[in-house]
């Protein structure tokens, strides 16, 4: 990794917060700001850090893409490349099954061959705008009329795609289509060495091309209890390979049994014991230490605050210390 580190908004601000949290952070050496898609509108999100920035690149990590059609994120991340001068990167993400459907009333099948077909879809979109005419035809998707008002947006920002996965079969589509892959927290060196490489690989080589950069988030948080705590609200069965591949499959039953029974406070003790130190986090003291060993892994590191346990207030609060303390990076 070259550049410093980037930053993520809290997924609680509005856009007025987000406006002035994106300045701050851009004053306070962050080499991008991400926007994430838990509770408020994330292309809204962007468009506002955005106005708040002159320099620093601005994106999606990630935003949910089968919760809205393939035309309309197109649209949002096109206007938003043009606002932003070129400096709007689309990260997207399938979301798990269960969630997608709690959430949005969505249900998705064969995740990873739809992402794949989705962003294609979203290309074609973009390709449509800036020539003022195309279509677009998939197993999934067909976009027949993306031009609905004639004309051409020509000269335009190229727009940088990046998906989100945790395991191979939707990392290797990632390799495939898209411009970078955005991991997620809930992983480990190892995992992201020896199976999330290998994957971006073999995707990269059935499209011919290089494997792209990984932006790895790291959930920085004030001690280690809050991060344990904040990482039992990712270990799910969906997954659990992360840890089965980085040498703590003995750790998972007990863990997965916790959470399963509500026992969350002795599935996050386990977490602290014996699982903390190998996943994407970082305590404010550790913060440089921890930067440097991810930074042998991933291309691109973005810091981030927990939210579980955490109102808006705190959550606000402590992305201030983390700017803070990336200053002395």
């Amino acid at each position: 990794m070259s550049q410093r580190p980037g930053v993520g908004l809290p997924g609680t601000v509005t856009m007025r917060e987000a406006e002035q949290l994106a300045a701050e952070a851009e004053n306070a050496g962050a080499s991008s700001v991400w926007v994430t898609d838990v509770r408020r509108e994330p292309y809204l999100g962007s468009a506002a850090a955005l106005r708040g920035t002159m320099h620093v690149t601005v994106g999606t990590d990630v935003a949910v893409a089968f919760s809205r059609s393939p035309a309309v994120t197109a649209q949002a991340a096109w206007d938003l490349a043009g606002y932003g001068g070129g400096r709007f990167v689309l990260g997207l993400g399938s979301q798990v099954g269960p969630t997608l459907l709690s959430r949005f009333g969505v249900e998705a099948d064969r995740p990873a061959a739809r992402l794949r077909d989705y962003v294609l879809a979203v290309r074609a979109c973009w390709d449509a705008y800036r020539s003022g005419r195309g279509r677009y035809e998939g197993k999934f998707y067909a976009i027949s009329q993306p031009i609905f008002s004639p004309g051409a947006d020509d000269p335009w920002p190229t727009i940088p795609l990046y998906v989100a996965g945790v395991n191979p079969v939707m990392t290797a589509v990632a390799g495939e289509v898209a411009d970078g892959f955005a991991a997620h927290m809930f992983c480990t060196p190892t995992y992201l060495d020896q199976v999330l490489r290998p994957a971006l690989a073999r995707g990269a080589a059935r499209a011919e091309r290089p494997a792209p950069p990984v932006l790895m988030p790291l959930v920085v948080g004030r001690d280690r209890a809050s991060l344990a705590l904040q990482m039992t609200t990712y270990t799910v069965p969906a997954y659990r390979r992360v840890l089965d591949e980085s040498g703590l499959r003995e750790e998972a039953d007990p863990i997965l049994a916790a959470i399963a029974d509500r026992r969350r406070t002795e599935a996050a003790r386990i977490i602290e014991e014996r699982c903390l130190d190998q996943l994407g986090v970082a305590t404010i003291d550790d913060l440089p230490e921890r930067v440097r060993l991810w930074s042998a892994h991933a291309d691109v590191i973005g810091l981030t605050v927990p939210w579980y346990g955490l109102d808006a207030k705190a959550q606000v609060a402590l992305f201030r210390e983390v700017l803070q303390a990336l200053q002395r990076i």
